[in-house]
C-alpha cells in the first residue's frame, strides 16, 4: 500500500464527536496560525489508530488534508531524546511547566481544549505534556465556546477537523505504537503556543507492577492494566464475582489507590464460601463465609503492592491485587 492510501486510510477512521449545538468556523478564523501548518521539522512520531466516541449524532467528518502536509508522516521509531522533543515543542507554550505528567497506569486520560494559559486567555491544552503506554485512550473535552480550537498532530497522524468554538465537543485516538506525538491547535499553534505533547511507551508491565503481572497471569479477565480508583476514599471489591463461568473471583481483580484508602469487600453470595488472605501486608484475614450481607474492610495506608487470595478458589485463580501509589 502506498503512503498515500495508508494516508487516507487512516483518515477515513477518525470521526470527530460533537456534542449538539456545538457551531463549526473554517480555518481562516481569527488566529496567528490559521493555515495550521507553520512547522514541519523532523521529530519522530508514533502512528495512532483512532477510536472514535460519538456525543451526539451531529459529527463532522475530518477535513482533507492541505497541500502541506501531503508529505509521507514518519514512520514510528524510537525517539533518542523525548524529554527534550518535548521540550523545544512546548517552549513557547505558557502552562508547559517543563514536566511530562506520568499516566502510565491509565487507561485513558482527558484533556481540555480551551483552557486558560495562566494568562486569562483560553488558548492552551489542559494537560500540555503528558506520558502514557501503548494502547491508551486519549480524549480532548472542549471547554471554549468562545474561540475556534482544533486538535492536530505535527505530521498528520490524528487530526479532529476544522477548528470550532463548543464547550461540549470531544475527540477521542487511541495511541497503539510508541513515539513522541506532537500537537497544537491549527489557529492558535504558531506564537500564542496553544500546543501538547504525548510520550507514547511501549512496556512489558502496563500496569507498572510485573509483580502484579505475573500474579493475575492467568486471569482472563487482566488485560494488564490497573482499575484506577484513585481520588476515593471507599472503594468497594465484588467477592465471589464471576470467572470461566464460575463464581470464584474478584471484581475489579486489580485496583489502583491513594494511601488512607478504605477497600472493602463485599460478599454476594454466590460461588460457596469465600475469603480474603494476603499474600502481602499484614491485615488479618476475613472470615470464611457464603453469606451475602459479609463485608470486610482493609485501609491502605502505605504506598505498595498488596496481593490477596480466596484459599478455596485460589487453584482456580481467585486472586486480586491492590496497588497503593
Amino acid at each position: 500500500m502506498t503512503w498515500q492510501s495508508k494516508r487516507r486510510a487512516f483518515l477515513r477512521t477518525a470521526v470527530v464527536a460533537t456534542a449538539a449545538g456545538v457551531a463549526g468556523c473554517s480555518d481562516s478564523g481569527a488566529g496567528d496560525d490559521a493555515s495550521g501548518d507553520d512547522e514541519q521539522d523532523g521529530t519522530t512520531t508514533g502512528t495512532p489508530t483512532a477510536t472514535p466516541e460519538e456525543t451526539d449524532a451531529d459529527v463532522e467528518t475530518p477535513e482533507e488534508p492541505d497541500e502541506e502536509e501531503s508529505a509521507e508522516p514518519d514512520e514510528p521509531a524510537e525517539v533518542q531524546d523525548p524529554k527534550g522533543a518535548v521540550d523545544d515543542w512546548l517552549s513557547n507554550t505558557k502552562n508547559y511547566d517543563g514536566k511530562i505528567n506520568d499516566k502510565i497506569r491509565r487507561t485513558d486520560v482527558t484533556i481540555g481544549v480551551g483552557v486558560d494559559d495562566g494568562s486569562g486567555s483560553t488558548f492552551a491544552f489542559g494537560k500540555p505534556a503528558i506520558r502514557v503506554t501503548t494502547g491508551t485512550k486519549i480524549q480532548w473535552d472542549w471547554e471554549d465556546p468562545e474561540n475556534a480550537h482544533n486538535v492536530k498532530e505535527r505530521n498528520g497522524l490524528f487530526k479532529s477537523g476544522r477548528p470550532v468554538e463548543s464547550s461540549g465537543k470531544t475527540y477521542t485516538v487511541t495511541l497503539t505504537e510508541p513515539g513522541v506525538y506532537l500537537y497544537k491547535c491549527a489557529n492558535h499553534g504558531g506564537a500564542l503556543g496553544m500546543r501538547g505533547a504525548i510520550v507514547v511507551e511501549d512496556q512489558q508491565s502496563l500496569s507498572g507492577s510485573p509483580k502484579v503481572d505475573e500474579w493475575l497471569s492467568e486471569y482472563g479477565e487482566y488485560d494488564g492494566r490497573l482499575a484506577d480508583k484513585t481520588g476515593q476514599s471507599s472503594v468497594s471489591v465484588t467477592v465471589g464475582a464471576s470467572h470461566d463461568g464460575q463464581n470464584r473471583s474478584f471484581d475489579p481483580v486489580a485496583i489502583l489507590v491513594d494511601p488512607g484508602t478504605e477497600v472493602v469487600f463485599e460478599w454476594n453470595g454466590r460461588g460457596g464460601s469465600h475469603d480474603v488472605v494476603w499474600e502481602d501486608g499484614d491485615f488479618g484475614a476475613s472470615k470464611t463465609t457464603p453469606d451475602a450481607s459479609y463485608s470486610y474492610d482493609v485501609t491502605m495506608d502505605e504506598p505498595g503492592v498488596y496481593r490477596y487470595f480466596c484459599r478455596t478458589d485460589r487453584p482456580y485463580n481467585g486472586r486480586g491485587a491492590v496497588v497503593v501509589r
